[in-house]
């Protein structure tokens, strides 16, 4: 399968454009393709697509010195680089957040998955609460979800962190949520969690990146207030093998809960949301 990639500044319209597609709920075996505007001449780059049963393909790694800063520091989490600078940094025992003070949602959440993230030794705690780190005005507040239709949506998920109590409180700092659609949340994205924790089996060592994206008028809830995203991205990466697969899910009832059908690439979603994912220090 051969994808065909458009670069552009046109975050805003790429996304609509994705989200269409996605939403339509594609085969694994389907090409995608995104053009650009009526009468306008833009260079394409084409990108094979590895016909492993996860959606895996080799990724070349670009070098990006300034994504590793001494302020970011927190391993195994950050091995790859930090998407962005710009951001409240938070380090987790089981993840890194860059966190974006405006949304008041994370931006990007960074997990390194390996075999003994599956010990299953911590029950979840659904005691979810403001993040004691984060000053308030630059966070979220439980009020803020209250009646919004919205569930809370982990980003580094609970069902990874179940090896260590702190980990699973931590999981549950509204740090590392956003407002996810309750279909979605419940059915097709947690089905995509589960689905990353059965690749650990086979490939022992996972860098999972997550987060949302957004539009640029978005819908808010609550009084602080918090930002709804437009769609949800997930980057996992085998820094083994040197290979990844990325997905975006839009932020509503989905049509199909089959990842195949919500895979992208990676520069596709650093077009939309202007990180910078797994870099090279040199």
């Amino acid at each position: 399968m051969r994808l065909r990639l458009v670069p552009s500044t046109l975050a805003v319209w790429l996304l609509a454009a994705l989200l269409a597609a996605c939403s339509g709920g594609g085969g694994s075996n389907e090409s995608v393709a995104v053009a650009a505007g009526a009468g306008t001449a833009t260079p394409t780059t084409t990108v094979t697509v590895s016909s492993s049963p996860q959606g895996f393909s080799p990724l070349t790694l670009q070098s990006r010195p300034a994504q590793f800063i001494a302020a970011h520091f927190c391993p195994p989490y950050l091995a790859y680089g930090s998407p962005s600078i710009d951001v409240d940094f938070l380090c987790r025992t089981g993840f890194a957040v860059g966190h974006d003070p405006r949304a008041r949602t994370p931006a990007w959440v960074i997990e390194r998955l390996g075999l003994s993230s599956l010990n299953s030794v911590v029950s979840r705690t659904d005691n979810f609460r403001a993040d004691p780190d984060l000053a308030p005005g630059r966070r979220a507040e439980l009020d803020d979800y209250s009646g919004s239709g919205y569930d809370r949506g982990h980003m580094a998920a609970a069902g990874n962190l179940t090896w260590s109590n702190q980990a699973m409180t931590e999981s549950f700092y509204l740090s590392n949520i956003a407002p996810q659609n309750p279909t979605l949340n419940r059915g097709a994205w947690a089905r995509l969690e589960e689905s990353i924790r059965t690749w650990v089996l086979e490939r022992t060592d996972l860098v999972v990146i997550t987060g949302p994206v957004f539009g640029s008028q978005d819908q808010t809830v609550g009084r602080s207030p918090v930002r709804v995203p437009q769609a949800f991205y997930k980057i996992v990466f085998d820094p083994v093998r040197r290979e990844a697969v990325a997905f975006v899910y839009p932020n509503n009832p989905p049509g199909t809960a089959d990842p195949a059908a919500f895979r992208v690439p990676i520069e596709q979603i650093e077009i939309m949301t202007g990180l910078r994912f797994l870099s090279l220090r040199q």
